[in-house]
């Protein structure tokens, strides 16, 4: 597997090489932005990322394990989680995440 992902950016004036790695920085960072989510730093076994972006013929999958803080709409920050991460891969890398899964595993 290739270690980035190539996109023909909008104005078809280029190619941009965007490393696997960024994809889930850019989420990660994304997330940390909503307040009342914090991503999950615990390890539920040994190959466990918190953030997971997957990208098939274009189209992004992206899993993200947050923290939400208490008193806090577990619904309302899941949907600002999903819009805050889409605007940022849109925004930074021009592709359009189709699938963005929040998975709340702690209230902390």
């Amino acid at each position: 597997m290739a270690e980035y992902v190539y996109i023909q950016n909008y104005n078809k004036q280029g190619i941009m090489g965007i490393s696997y790695a960024v994809f889930d920085q850019i989420a990660e960072i994304a997330t940390n932005e909503v307040s009342g989510a914090t991503v999950s730093k615990k390890r539920r076994y040994s190959l466990f990322k918190p953030v997971r972006c997957t990208i098939r013929n274009g189209m992004v999958k992206v899993s993200i394990s947050v923290v939400v803080s208490p008193n806090t709409n577990v619904n309302e920050v899941a949907d600002e989680v999903r819009e805050n991460v889409a605007l940022s891969l849109t925004q930074m890398t021009e592709l359009i995440p189709f699938d963005i899964d929040v998975e709340v595993i702690d209230v902390a």
